[in-house]
């Protein structure tokens, strides 16, 4: 079992932020491993899944900083070393996908193809990430969302031997998006360490399927 912190010199690296990196990492590997693209794509959709991680750890250190701006004029260092709330990562999304979307537009990268890549690692993070927590640390992880993740990550592997059908994706993020909905009446769900409401994960599914959407009508439009 790792401790619940590591110390490094002046250092202290809790046990969540590991198992945060370790399932980045496994879920980048799944992304890799199981998408149907080719290595080409996947490299364009791999350099914007990390922009899109680094987006989120800046937009969500911005978004504390203003939800907290009148101590952070009087002690930025204590906002700064406090960990981010759910409201920060709220925020966060919004910033992060609107500038993913803006930056797919500017390069002409096709939405559909690139949902589907970031559908796979975030679900494929997620699932490496707790199921770490449950074998190798002390914290609490609901089976229930563990569970609905594996089946998630196994209907991925049997359904795409090609891209993902637009139907199909959206069923399979509507699925995901509704279902951790509706486990957090039974118990927390959290998105890897954040421990968000419930409708965090329709906002996330909206925002998917919408861009997704919007990306359908406008290549229909347009041709």
């Amino acid at each position: 079992m790792l401790p619940e912190a590591i110390l490094l010199g002046p250092l202290v690296i809790k046990a969540t932020l590991i198992v945060t990196i370790l399932g980045l990492l496994g879920g980048a590997l799944f992304f890799y491993y199981t998408s149907p693209h080719d290595k080409a794509l996947k490299k364009i959709h791999s350099n914007k899944i990390l922009d899109g991680v680094l987006y989120t750890m800046i937009f969500t250190i911005v978004a504390k900083v203003i939800l907290n701006l009148p101590l952070f004029i009087d002690d930025p260092v204590a906002v700064l070393a406090y960990p981010s709330g759910s409201s920060a990562l709220y925020l966060a999304l919004v910033g992060v996908v609107g500038v993913l979307a803006w930056s797919l537009n500017k390069e002409a990268i096709r939405h559909h193809p690139f949902m589907d890549s970031l559908f796979r690692f975030i679900v494929g993070s997620q699932f490496v990430q707790l199921f770490l927590t449950l074998t190798v640390t002390t914290y609490h992880v609901s089976i229930y969302q563990l569970g609905l993740l594996f089946i998630t990550l196994l209907l991925l592997v049997l359904l795409t031997k090609t891209q993902l059908a637009l139907p199909k994706l959206i069923g399979l993020i509507a699925f995901y998006s509704v279902t951790s909905f509706g486990l957090y009446f039974i118990e927390t769900v959290p998105f890897f360490s954040f421990y968000v409401n419930g409708s965090y994960y329709l906002v996330l599914g909206f925002l998917l399927i919408g861009t997704l959407v919007w990306s359908q009508t406008h290549t229909t439009e347009s041709r």
